[in-house]
């Protein structure tokens, strides 16, 4: 987890960038050159990318969305947290009273202390805490990011903490917290209600994070029910790859609700449960109706889900051809640009646009110029070619259907890193 620690640090120095191998399905097409600099050394100042974005974390702020639409939050890994406003494309200090709670998440006969800091903001509480091992408290845990929130729906009255043991999570908008505790706000006591019979214990010596999983895409998928997600029945390496959704209780075998879906995509809404399940040539997209006895099929895919798909939100991005594919409807549109080689992918809600990054490429002056395409089903792309134009290992995420926002150097040194903001424009 030390390893972890500094390749955060790397992140936010930009001192290295990550590469990826794809594994294609058919021959590539033929793409268009990245265009590198071999002799000029870069500035921001003469970035053209510079002059299409605008900076909204000039003070280094990395913004990341809360699970309420509009309220997002910043952390730093010495337990500061502090929450924000999203209106009209400006962040503001939320106006809400921040308050702070000292917890002990007890796990793997350890305890983790953190501190979360919360706020109580359209009827609902919203609060994050960070532990790193250089506060003391714990023998095995070096790092815990905690959210605090009311319980879902079909949970109860009470609150959730959840906590998410990857470090190299930080910065990401989408965490899979890989522990459920139950927390009570008034006796400031925290509890695990699910059984950890028979939990086995990973390669660092603590239980499998695999056991007990939410995010909160999951939460506001499963709408009134009382699910959540393990892998506990498969390897551990397959943690991203193979769930079951079990009914949260304190049964020692939970019941299944439904088996081996792949990746940690589901909704459930008026139509029935949507998944995804693995078929001889690849997988689909199914939904389940209440009552039922089998999913219908919504969309097959040939191909590996996991090297040749990107998942985001409800859509899916076949990376060599393009589509785009919603896997509620079944609808494909495709982008107006050659994907191939793309590393990551994310989509906006209506599946019209989608941010794209490439692998690197090093110039003569040994400098890494990112690629960040940002592609549409509607209009020609507009392709970006240079150095510092993102954080690895931050996420893209869309504050509105036409501007998505990331983390990109502020500084020329690439010291200081903040959110910057990107608008679409059709051309």
């Amino acid at each position: 987890m030390k390893k972890a620690l500094a390749i955060i640090l790397a992140i936010a120095m930009f001192a290295s960038i990550g590469a990826f191998l794809l594994s294609k399905r058919s021959e590539p097409k033929t793409n268009d050159v990245m265009t590198v600099n071999e002799t000029e050394n870069f500035t921001l100042a003469n970035s053209i990318y510079t002059t299409r974005i605008e900076v909204a974390g000039a003070n280094g702020e990395k913004y990341l969305p809360t699970f309420v639409d509009g309220i997002y939050y910043t952390a730093t890994l010495d337990g500061t947290v502090k929450f924000y406003d999203y209106n009209q494309g400006k962040f503001t200090p939320s106006a809400a009273e921040v308050k702070k709670v000292s917890v002990k998440m007890n796990i793997s006969k350890d305890s983790i202390p953190v501190t979360i800091n919360y706020i109580v903001a359209g009827g609902k509480t919203i609060g994050y805490g960070v532990y790193t091992s250089d506060k003391g408290g714990s023998d095995y845990y070096e790092y815990a990011f905690a959210e605090l929130r009311n319980m879902p729906e079909g949970y109860g009255t009470s609150y959730l903490l959840l906590a998410d043991y990857d470090k190299e999570d930080f910065y990401k908008a989408d965490k899979v917290y890989d522990e459920i505790f139950e927390y009570d706000l008034a006796a400031k006591s925290v509890s695990v209600k699910y059984s950890q019979n028979t939990r086995l214990i990973d390669h660092n010596g603590t239980y499998r994070q695999d056991w007990a999983m939410l995010t909160d895409a999951f939460i506001k998928g499963m709408g009134s029910e009382k699910y959540f997600l393990s892998s506990r029945y498969y390897n551990e390496n397959e943690k991203y790859l193979r769930c079951d959704v079990m009914v949260y209780s304190s049964a020692y075998r939970p019941t299944i609700v439904v088996k081996d879906i792949m990746g940690q995509w589901f909704v459930k809404d008026d139509a029935g449960m949507h998944y995804i399940k693995k078929t001889d040539t690849g997988f689909k997209a199914v939904c389940k109706k209440d009552g039922d006895k089998k999913a219908k099929d919504v969309k097959q895919f040939t191909g590996d889900f996991e090297k040749d798909y990107i998942l985001s939100g409800n859509f899916i991005l076949d990376k060599i051809s393009g589509d785009i594919t919603n896997l509620i409807t079944g609808k494909t549109d495709s982008l107006k640009y050659d994907v191939t080689g793309v590393v990551s992918a994310s989509i906006n809600a209506d599946g019209t646009r989608a941010v794209l990054t490439f692998e690197p490429v090093v110039n003569a002056n040994q400098v890494p110029v990112q690629r960040i395409v940002y592609a549409s089903v509607n209009s020609s792309a507009i392709v970006y070619d240079e150095p510092l134009l993102y954080c690895e290992g931050s996420s893209f995420i869309w504050i509105e259907s036409d501007r998505c926002m990331s983390v990109r150097a502020i500084t020329e040194d690439g010291a200081t890193a903040g959110s910057i903001i990107y608008t679409y424009t059709e051309e």
